[in-house]
């Protein structure tokens, strides 16, 4: 039975803004509700302060929405607002600036109940108790025709990391991968592997044009060789030999994928196979039922999806005229299956795709399958920089760079880090001399370097417990730091929404980018005064957790030393 659709933007399970911000927010509320101002609850917005200036450490900008709606002077509805705000024990002052922004001086001691959460959950902050929601995250999914390249890290870094998040947050998530083993793209690569293996037994067989050239199809016909000896020397690829050939260059592709994708901390629930989309008889059910319900039509011997019918620029051919199947039938079939064992389904896909998009919903919404609850998340191409220059071919496989030996030179923390620091849609240039760097010039680096550094500072530490008050944390740092301990819980929810990993990213640079400011200009073990020491060890050790935690969401290692 299909699974009841529940928008995670709704579910009540999921709190969705901050410890301070959803107070502020009710405070807002209740005041409004003392006024002749109607507005709905979940319009009433309030912010972070991120400009580090004077102005407050939140604000909202609720009085210049209604402006709008009641033809009013902003600052007037404002000062109305602040005039039903009561006296609040989190709230040390209330101001009104420019047109109307109304903003949130906080008390110091008001934090101190997210540093209590941070370090009594520990590494478990923030991590909620499972729903029932369940996410489908079908990510990589390259053919099974060769290594995976730099496209495919990214896909691989974005869509585990959105895994992990959602997971972390509650959601079931299946992460899923599709293997292509059906269509020519399978017979181009038993040919190639074919050929490879009757080079290396002696016979001077010419590489078709339609060819897969890489290394790794050497390496294919290497262990096939190993394991028939000349058994198939100087055959036909007769049917039998193509399906001995297919399956062994198949398994050995993916058994390549599979160890890079390890090797780049990613691992997968589900390997889909598209040939049991035949096997199994589910292509002729979706056709069966596009027939019944009227979704489908013939035409010059062809079957056509009425894919205008929503929203679709053209009708679809699903069934040519030879009585095979266009690349969109088993696709379709195929999300019918994701469909019906999933809530939401996340398809990472890459810009290539975007014209398809279109497609694969008008099919969905033809089988009554909701299309709404299809999510892709499109990702841009990446360069590879050196020296200005940019490094476009693989010595090894001739072909695009390979994920395998981007590893090899920065390894999976770099290379995990920077596929998710910028949005999915925009482009992004791995700069290698920098990527390689242990210096604060590396963004990784300067990330880890904060946890290590908190490390050594516990090393030092001595007698440290948890303080009943964070009073003595007057210094403008250390404010900016408890505002960004309480925005954690904000950009994870922020990420469920949007599907942007990289929010997370830029959040850790921006922590740690304070962090490292605050050690430079604030003393943190003070002998002379144990009180204060306290209060800044529990400040630091709450930020450690966050780092820690939030590194390991994005499949990047958090070392103890550096």
């Amino acid at each position: 039975m299909k699974k009841n659709k529940q928008d995670p933007k709704e579910g009540k399970e999921t709190k969705k803004n901050s410890y301070l911000v959803d107070q502020l927010q009710a405070i807002l509320i209740k005041a409004l509700k003392l006024t002749d101002y109607i507005v709905i609850d979940d319009r009433v917005n309030v912010e972070f302060n991120q400009q580090k200036n004077d102005f407050g450490d939140y604000w909202s900008n609720i009085a210049l929405q209604l402006a709008k709606k009641y033809q009013k002077n902003p600052n007037q509805i404002a000062q109305e607002i602040v005039a039903k705000i009561g006296k609040k024990e989190l709230i040390e002052k209330i101001t009104i600036l420019g047109p109307g922004f109304i903003n949130f001086t906080i008390k110091v001691n008001a934090f101190y109940p997210i540093l209590q959460e941070v370090l009594t959950a520990k590494t478990d902050y923030a991590k909620i108790s499972p729903r029932k929601i369940t996410y489908n995250v079908e990510f990589v999914s390259a053919n099974p025709t060769g290594l995976l390249h730099l496209g495919h890290a990214r896909n691989a870094a974005i869509g585990s990391t959105l895994a992990n998040i959602l997971e972390h947050r509650g959601f079931s998530v299946v992460r899923e991968y599709y293997i292509n083993d059906a269509g020519n793209q399978i017979n181009i690569l038993t040919n190639s592997v074919f050929v490879r293996y009757q080079n290396l037994c002696g016979w001077n067989l010419a590489l078709p044009e339609d060819s897969y050239r890489g290394a790794e199809i050497i390496d294919a016909a290497l262990a096939f060789k190993e394991q028939y000896q000349n058994k198939f020397y100087q055959k036909k690829l007769d049917d039998k030999t193509h399906k001995i050939f297919a399956q062994f260059g198949i398994a050995y592709m993916l058994q390549q994928i599979k160890t890079d994708l390890a090797n780049f901390g990613v691992e997968m629930d589900i390997w889909f196979s598209e040939k049991s989309v035949y096997d199994t008889g589910a292509i002729k059910k979706v056709l069966a039922r596009l027939k019944e319900n009227g979704n489908s039509y013939q035409t010059d011997g062809a079957t056509w999806l009425r894919s205008t019918k929503f929203g679709d620029d053209k009708d679809r051919v699903i069934v040519k005229s030879d009585g095979s199947y266009t690349y969109m039938l088993p696709d379709l079939a195929y999300h019918d299956i994701k469909y019906h064992r999933s809530n939401w389904l996340i398809n990472v896909w890459g810009a290539d795709h975007s014209g398809y998009i279109a497609r694969i919903k008008s099919g969905m919404a033809a089988l009554n399958d909701d299309p709404k609850t299809l999510i892709i998340v499109p990702t841009q191409l990446v360069r590879l920089v050196k020296n200005g220059v940019e490094q476009k071919m693989s010595k090894r496989a001739g072909t695009s760079i390979t994920m395998k030996e981007l590893l090899a030179v920065v390894g999976k923390d770099v290379l995990r880090y920077y596929m998710i620091s910028r949005a999915s849609e925009s482009h992004l240039d791995i700069d290698l001399e920098t990527a390689t760097k242990k210096n604060q010039d590396n963004p990784v680096f300067y990330l880890q370097y904060a946890h290590a550094r908190i490390n050594q500072i516990f090393s030092q530490a001595k007698n440290f417990k948890i303080t009943e008050k964070i009073d003595l944390l007057t210094h403008k740092k250390e404010k900016e730091l408890l505002i960004l301990i309480d925005e954690y819980l904000f950009v994870l929810n922020r990420i469920v929404t949007t599907l942007q990993p990289h929010l997370l990213a830029n959040y850790l640079q921006r922590l740690a980018k304070t962090f490292h400011s605050y050690y430079n200009e604030c003393k943190i073990i003070n002998v002379d005064n144990q009180e204060l020491t306290q209060q800044r060890l529990m400040l630091v050790l709450t930020i450690k957790y966050l780092l820690f935690n939030g590194l390991k969401l994005i499949g990047v290692s958090a070392p103890d030393k550096m």
